[in-house]
């Protein structure tokens, strides 16, 4: 059977050269996401809890009729 050669050598150099080409944001951009991201989970949050709380509430009435 032959030997399959990989060129792992060519692909670890373009992974290298890829990641050279990489622009990592700031530290207040990196804050300023997060606090965004922070915010709309909250947000979310209290959507879904405020639908869920109601729909419970529903169902209850429902029942007890």
């Amino acid at each position: 059977m032959p030997r399959v050669r990989l060129p792992i050598v060519p692909f670890l150099g373009s992974v290298v050269d890829e990641g050279k080409k990489v622009v990592w944001p700031n530290r207040d951009v990196v804050i300023r996401h997060t606090i965004m991201v922070i915010v709309s989970v909250a947000i979310a949050t209290l959507i879904f809890a405020s639908i869920d709380f109601g729909l419970q509430k529903l169902v209850i009435l429902a029942i007890k009729k």
